[in-house]
């Protein structure tokens, strides 16, 4: 009897540690105070709140040619890892990539396809990468998703499919998840 009550234990005691770290976190509000007005090369625009809760922040270029946008919600059904390789991660990316590949309706000149997905261990993101087209324009747009504070942090960054590349997607996406992380 005893050995089976120290995994219960043990199991009861990782639930109070989660249920203790969500509820320590940050608020939406404090993440959006603590957002920097630039990061990597990325200037801060505007800052929405969303249902559901959520938190949407715009950034782009200073000459606009790339934009992104960070945002930042509850995981559905428990905390949000901070493993990229976990698969609630990978399941988070999948879906923004369907999302987005998909056209809006009437806007038939866009065209975005999966090219590639990495996981960047040292920033904490799963990423892919889309290219395409809006309309005649050559396009990239890479989707991030990290976790921080058990909610989701997911980045889109879009911008001209040339070389060299009018920003960095990867460096803006892994600057947006340490500061929504408080670093």
């Amino acid at each position: 009897m005893r050995g089976r009550a120290l995994p219960l234990l043990a199991v009861l005691g990782l639930g109070a540690c989660a249920a203790i770290e969500i509820g320590e976190r940050p608020s939406l509000d404090a993440v959006a105070a603590r957002m920097p007005a630039q990061l990597a090369g990325f200037q801060l625009g505007e800052t929405a709140r969303r249902p559901g809760p959520s938190l949407a922040l715009d950034y782009a270029t200073p000459n606009r040619r790339a934009v992104g946008t960070v945002l930042i919600y509850d995981a559905p059904g428990g905390a949000a890892p901070t493993d990229p390789g976990a698969p609630e991660i990978d399941r988070e990316v999948t879906a923004a990539v369907a999302d987005v590949a998909e056209s809006p309706q009437g806007r038939t000149g866009r065209r975005l396809a999966e090219r590639e997905r990495v996981t960047l261990r040292e920033a904490g993101l799963r990423c892919a990468i889309l290219t395409g087209a809006f309309g005649r324009a050559p396009v990239s747009r890479h989707v991030c998703v990290g976790g921080a504070d058990g909610r989701f942090v997911k980045v889109h960054v879009t911008m001209p499919d040339t070389r060299p590349p009018p920003a960095d997607a990867t460096a803006f996406a892994a600057a947006a998840l340490r500061a929504v992380r408080g670093g």
